[in-house]
Order: C-alpha cells, then structure tokens, then sequence
C-alpha cells in the first residue's frame, strides 16, 4: 500500500466514530489522502484505545454527526 497523506485538518467538534457496540468516540483530524492508484479521498483519523492517531475509516466504524458532543472542560471532546 502506497496511499500517502496529502493535508491533515481539524475535524469538525461534533465529529465522531462509533463500532457496532454504538458507542461514540470524536474523531480527531480529516486527512486528504493520494491512493496508489491516484485517487484522492477524505479518510477519518482517530486514536483507538489510546494508541497513535491512524485511519479510522478503514475499521470497521461508521461516522456519526452527534449534535449534543460538547467539548469537556479543558479535556477531550465527549460524545
């Protein structure tokens, strides 16, 4: 796999992912990637169990506008 990331921005604050358990996580950035075939798409970025931010796009997740994610504050955002 030879995709490459092109430009990272901020992902929008009510933003998040969730598994099949429907439990909400906020996404941290957007990513434009290059695929290797040249293609360009938008791919979600996150942490998974406070691990490195990487492709959540590609895991098993589905993304969700939550209107009632509020920044915590001083923390994290909660979905």
């Amino acid at each position: 796999m030879n995709d490459k990331i092109i430009q990272i921005i901020p992902a929008p604050a009510n933003m998040c992912y969730a598994f099949e358990d429907g439990k909400t996580y906020p996404v941290a950035c957007l990513a434009l990637v290059e695929l290797s075939n040249g293609d360009a798409e938008v791919h979600a970025m996150a942490t998974i169990n406070g691990g490195p931010i990487e492709d959540v796009s590609d895991s098993g997740t589905v993304l969700v506008h939550n209107e009632k994610a509020l920044p915590n504050r001083g923390g994290p955002l909660l979905c």
